[in-house]
């Protein structure tokens, strides 16, 4: 009997912990950002071979975002980066904004994704 009040405690703080991440989680806006990088960014890259997902992690870790995943693409030689941030639009084009000026891309788009469990509502 005890174990089974045990079991049933655990669902309960698991359910709760499960309903505030959700929570959390509406109040975060999905974007893919598609980066052309130019023949100087590519010489840096070639360069300083390292893992760019972790170069970028601490960024948007300190802007309440995530970084969920970071490709090359290969044969055409794009960076995909999917990532969640806070819903605030001036942070979102600020984010945005911030890449531009490097000097480093050919071709910059972001574009919002939606969760397909909200294409239903």
């Amino acid at each position: 009997m005890k174990k089974l009040i045990l079991i049933m405690l655990n669902v309960a703080v698991l359910g709760l912990f499960s309903t505030a991440a959700s929570a959390e989680q509406q109040d975060k806006r999905h974007f893919m950002f598609i980066g052309e990088p130019n023949a100087a960014a590519w010489k840096y890259l070639m360069d300083n071979p390292a893992d760019r997902k972790s170069s970028v992690e601490g960024a948007f870790k300190e802007l309440g975002g995530e970084v969920l995943s970071y490709y090359f693409g290969l044969g055409d030689g794009k960076n995909y980066i999917t990532v969640t941030i806070p819903n605030d639009n001036e942070l979102i084009q600020a984010i945005y904004l911030m890449r531009l000026p490097a000097g480093m891309l050919t071709s910059y788009k972001v574009i919002e994704l939606m969760p397909s469990e909200q294409m239903s509502k």
